[in-house]
């Protein structure tokens, strides 16, 4: 009987080729749990907080803490500097908003930052656009079990109009450029509904590429946190 040579040949071991990196280790659940406590530490140091407000975030922590090892909520090196880097940007945000009644926060993911500024705003209805549906069930899990005023919505952004159009303020965390983010919104929100969308160290040129198509009010916040990090008050959507 004939052998097929390449049968014989000794199987290759597997070489993972130079361009394609490592991807990191997922934190053990006890460095996560230090990384916290420091970062909590921290927070505390240097802002002042309700004894409820601070129940309700240290809540939100630990479910997002045990819902993310099931699935990517937040990206994993982010896990243990959740309270800063998480927690610290969405109250931020939450101090410059007005008193209203209806927020809407598009995109919302994890709950940032709209999870957050309810838990620190139990009076204001905070409703949440996310699509995808693992998301969502997060979302609905950590308002129900924090008692938290508002909707999620489990549909894409441009088919929430209705939503928008009752919104007193609208907000986005590093969701879209300007130019698409008035698209979507434009159409539905009232003349006096306010956006604050916070953006990272391209804002400027987004706010150009904007300039191209919209006309538009704009007030910039500089953030404390972030280095070139902004958010962008808006209101007087209209196209050009």
């Amino acid at each position: 009987m004939r052998r097929d040579r390449d049968s014989e040949k000794p199987a290759r071991p597997y070489v993972r080729p130079a361009n394609k990196p490592r991807s990191a280790p997922k934190p053990r659940p006890a460095e996560v749990a230090a990384a916290q406590e420091r970062g909590r530490a921290e927070f505390l140091s240097t802002r002042n907080v309700s004894r409820e407000t601070l129940e309700r975030l240290d809540r939100y922590v630990a479910l997002l803490t045990e819902w993310q090892t099931r699935m990517n909520l937040v990206a994993p090196a982010t896990i243990g500097d959740v309270w800063s880097r998480h927690i610290a940007d969405s109250l931020a945000l939450e101090r410059l908003l007005p008193n209203v009644t209806v927020c809407v926060d598009l995109g919302s993911g994890a709950g940032l930052p709209g999870l957050v500024i309810a838990a620190a705003r139990p009076a204001l209805s905070v409703d949440l656009v996310e699509a995808n549906s693992k998301k969502i069930a997060f979302l609905r899990a950590v308002q129900r079990d924090l008692g938290l005023s508002g909707m999620a919505h489990g549909a894409r952004i441009e088919d929430c109009g209705a939503v928008l159009a009752k919104a007193d303020i609208v907000i986005a965390r590093a969701l879209a450029s300007l130019t698409e983010l008035f698209a979507l919104v434009a159409p539905h929100i009232r003349a006096d509904t306010r956006c604050f969308f916070q953006k990272g160290r391209n804002h400027e040129q987004e706010i150009n590429a904007a300039t191209a198509h919209w006309r538009f009010s704009m007030i910039k916040h500089e953030s404390s946190l972030d280095d070139g990090s902004v958010v962008l008050e808006i209101d007087e959507i209209t196209p050009r």
